[in-house]
């Protein structure tokens, strides 16, 4: 339900950006893409056949095959052997069927058309063979073909004379697909009654019948490579009358075919470039093993459901905020589980749907998510914007000159909101109140620490509180606003300007500096606690004392001395005094600009690591 509300508001936000118009268009393109993968196939054709082939490449290698097949080659040895040219002659081709059968075979599949009379002698020869041992099982080549009239099937076929006295025959159909590659079989044919080659071959040598039922019309030739695939021989080594075959051929299924290079009976496949005689070898091994699969690539069940996975695993991880890393690791695993699955079960469902689903669907939610953190981004840097002008007004910004005093303060925030405070007020006409303060952390939770406090103050102002009565107001305050999640430090000097006699309270800030008229400096000792820390707070006794005429009090920020560039072995509170020491005399307004515009921090030139504020009073 998160996912779904989560969605619903962002597709509201972005509403209020973009236009409703837009965001609906955007919205039906997305669908169009998504139907497009489903019903048009060819979208996806490329990498579902290539998933198809990396599976097929990995699962070959752990499948056995039938241990009943042996392909036996005429490769490039027995051509150079024979010193003759392929086609050979019949004689030659009847004498290697007649040596394959003293070794006593189940049956021989002879993966050669013989379209055409040789000599009388040779065709005589050939079908005395084939006749004489009555196992013999030829093929016939189907090819489908586009004309103007439509799809048009046609049969290559041997003489009648060597399909009548063959045993039986079997059509060869290799279906290719558009990418040049031979991935499935046909097994029967129903517009010819006909059936192919691998399944007469197994009808006739073979006592595996159950396996003959409910066969579909196509099914994907599945290679088996463990321990070397089915094994091939040289038609030469039978010619040279091996001893070792004759074991070795018993009661096998041998598919004679031409393997050598130079005659191009070779076909692309999964595995690579596979001679026919081995194709048909496996297509016979693909019913034998009962590795009947099927192609699911076409079917819009399939392709819809490939595509609602692949939206839901990139909607449901993206909409709960995951990372990018673990929302692809997700989508790994579930590819490869399916991938996986779909090669042990044998039925292939069209994965590429699934990615390009996943992916489109990613694309979208992470760039409407980038536009509307964007936007976000936008407004918060707007709205903090203006926070920060709220909050420059919060702080005093003129010169306060009254009787023979003047005050003046400078707050640097190291982000857009800061958490030091400063103000000074003429209370009664007669007294001035001077507060510094700084609230522990940074951004927004210390701003409105910040403006906790100054509201205290005014009210505290507006009741007539004493210091000690301001300080109790201001920690009970920010206790029960912040339950101890933030904490402020604060100094406050309360001075009548008749007897120039001074109370200075500290709550835990850093000691300000005193210059006296004489050009001495020393700092003003007193403790308190931080406010904000404890619900009954009591103000320790203040230090009083008299301010003289060219005297100056100096308030300021720790983070003025946190971020001084310093050796390890450096104090940076004497490295603070020292900067202080060599600053020239000015008056309070210049003194606090100098103060902070000549900090040492920023000839580092980075960014200001904590909020920088000085403030300071002198008796003219």
């Amino acid at each position: 339900m998160n996912k779904i509300k989560n969605t619903q508001a962002l597709f509201l936000r972005l509403v209020q950006v973009f236009s409703r118009r837009l965001i609906y268009v955007c919205s039906i393109l997305f669908i169009f893409l998504l139907l497009g993968i489903i019903v048009f196939p060819s979208t996806t054709a490329a990498l579902d056949y290539s998933l198809y082939d990396l599976k097929h490449r990995v699962a070959s290698r752990l499948r056995s095959p039938d241990k009943s097949l042996v392909v036996v080659g005429i490769d490039m040895q027995s051509l150079a052997g024979s010193n003759k040219r392929w086609p050979w002659p019949r004689e030659d081709v009847a004498a290697v069927l007649q040596l394959l059968g003293k070794l006593k075979p189940k049956g021989i599949v002879v993966d050669i058309l013989f379209q055409s009379n040789d000599t009388e002698s040779g065709d005589t020869a050939l079908v005395s063979a084939v006749k004489d041992l009555g196992n013999v099982l030829l093929i016939s080549i189907l090819e489908e073909k586009q004309n103007a009239q439509g799809l048009s099937l046609t049969r290559y076929a041997s003489l009648d004379l060597f399909r009548k006295n063959a045993l039986a025959e079997g059509f060869v159909w290799g279906i290719i697909n558009s990418d040049g590659r031979l991935r499935s079989f046909r097994i029967h044919d129903e517009r010819l009654k006909a059936n192919s080659a691998a399944l007469q071959a197994i009808t006739h040598f073979s006592s595996a019948t159950q396996l003959l039922s409910d066969l579909p019309d196509v099914a994907p030739v599945v290679f088996a490579r463990k321990n070397g695939g089915i094994p091939v021989i040289s038609v030469q080594s039978v010619l040279d009358n091996r001893p070792e075959l004759k074991d070795f051929c018993r009661d096998k299924i041998l598919v004679l075919g031409v393997n050598a290079q130079a005659v191009h009976d070779y076909h692309n496949t999964p595995l690579g470039i596979i001679s026919g005689a081995e194709i048909l070898a496996a297509s016979i091994d693909t019913i034998l093993s009962d590795r009947i699969g099927q192609f699911y690539f076409l079917s819009w069940p399939a392709r819809a459901g490939s595509v609602v996975l692949g939206f839901f695993i990139s909607w449901a991880m993206l909409m709960a905020n995951f990372a990018l890393l673990p929302v692809l690791s997700v989508f790994a695993a579930v590819l490869g589980c399916l991938l996986l699955f779909s090669e042990l079960l044998l039925m292939h469902f069209p994965v590429a749907p699934l990615v390009f689903a996943w992916a489109i669907t990613s694309f979208t939610l992470a760039t409407a998510k980038y536009f509307d953190n964007l936007f976000s981004l936008q407004v918060m840097r707007h709205e903090s914007a203006t926070a920060s002008l709220v909050q420059e007004q919060l702080l005093p910004s003129e010169e306060l000159r009254f009787a023979e005093y003047g005050v003046f303060g400078i707050s640097r925030s190291a982000s857009a909101l800061g958490g030091d405070y400063f103000d000074y007020f003429v209370i009664k006409d007669r007294y001035l109140l001077v507060l510094i303060g700084d609230a522990t952390g940074h951004g927004v939770p210390a701003a409105l620490a910040m403006a906790i406090g100054k509201a205290t103050v005014l009210m505290g102002i507006e009741k007539n509180l004493l210091p000690a009565e301001l300080i109790e107001a201001m920690n009970k305050i920010l206790f029960k606003a912040l339950r101890r999640k933030l904490m402020m430090t604060a100094a406050l000097l309360w001075i009548d300007t008749e007897t120039n006699k001074f109370e200075y309270r500290n709550c835990g800030h850093p000691y300000p500096y005193r210059y006296a008229a004489d050009g001495t400096v020393d700092q003003i000792s007193a403790s308190g606690l931080f406010l904000g820390t404890k619900a009954n707070y009591s103000p320790s006794q203040p230090l009083k004392g008299v301010m003289n005429r060219g005297e100056k009090i100096l308030f300021y920020s720790d983070g003025l001395i946190e971020s001084l560039p310093v050796a390890n072995s450096e104090d940076a509170y004497v490295a603070f005094n020292d900067y202080l020491r060599g600053r020239p005399k000015l008056t309070a307004r210049e003194a606090c600009a100098d103060i902070i515009d000549n900090h040492p921090f920023f000839k580092l030139k980075q960014p200001q690591p904590d909020d920088f504020t000085v403030l300071m009073i002198e008796r003219v």
